[in-house]
């Protein structure tokens, strides 16, 4: 199956994108999936700017760069395409909680792929996802101390930490430890499913605040004409469907004055 998955990426590549396939080897790997698929997006350009390695919302199981399709180009970008269902038993969870992407394989699985490109391109990587993407980047960092210092910035978009009617918040902070990086938090302001709403966004930077010794910014999107989310998890705010061009500007911002 993952020989077919990789000949079906090899045929509708672009020129600049190609598809790796990388050995979990760290030591909380579940070995029943010791491989994972990542697809690599190149900059149109070669530089020394950093990789932003993605982790998908939803399931994970996704190559696309969304929704930083517009910074398609100006980075490498990697897609990790997840070997499990990372939204699993949550989906009729009504707090923003994705148990699988606390697994101590989830961690691990990460840190290969960060090692790998870093390793292969010499160059800073920056960790990145969207919706329970960004949970999964919260996961990599609780994991253990050191692996922050793996990597060089954050961009955290849409992120499913929590729920704003409960008000919760479902990230394990008082785990994360010397953590001193640019962090940047991405969110529509009609993003408002409760379990992923610009509310609870903010609330994830202001505690992030007081762990990072290096910034965490909260912007906050607001172009498009579409009207406010009504269905968990499928709104065209969510994914930023209508503010892609402003929300990649925003990003670009970022890891540049913090580079």
């Amino acid at each position: 199956m993952k020989k077919l998955l990789l000949i079906f990426l090899i045929i509708l590549k672009p020129n600049f994108s190609f598809s790796e396939i990388v050995p979990c080897n760290e030591p909380k790997c579940d070995k029943k999936f010791d491989l994972t698929l990542t697809r690599f997006i190149e900059a149109e350009e070669k530089s020394d700017k950093p990789i932003i390695i993605w982790l998908s919302g939803g399931t994970g199981q996704f190559f696309s760069t969304d929704p930083l399709s517009e910074v398609e180009g100006k980075y490498d970008i990697v897609v990790m395409y997840n070997p499990y269902n990372i939204s699993s038993g949550s989906q009729r969870r009504s707090d923003g909680y994705a148990p699988a992407a606390y697994k101590p394989d989830q961690a691990d699985r990460i840190k290969s792929i960060i090692k790998f490109y870093s390793d292969k391109y010499k160059k800073p990587i920056w960790l990145g996802g969207q919706s329970f993407g960004a949970a999964r980047t919260m996961a990599y960092l609780a994991a253990s101390s050191n692996n922050s210092k793996l990597i060089s910035g954050i961009i955290l978009t849409g992120t499913a930490v929590g729920s704003v009617k409960n008000n919760t918040l479902k990230v394990p902070l008082k785990k994360i430890k010397d953590l001193n990086l640019p962090i940047g938090i991405f969110h529509h302001i009609k993003d408002v499913c409760d379990n992923s709403h610009h509310k609870t966004a903010q609330k994830l930077q202001n505690k992030l605040k007081e762990i990072n010794l290096g910034i965490t910014a909260f912007i906050l999107i607001e172009s498009g004409n579409l009207s406010k989310d009504t269905k968990c998890g499928t709104g065209k705010n969510h994914m930023f469907e209508d503010s892609r061009k402003e929300l990649a500007d925003a990003i670009i911002k970022f890891i540049e004055k913090n580079i």
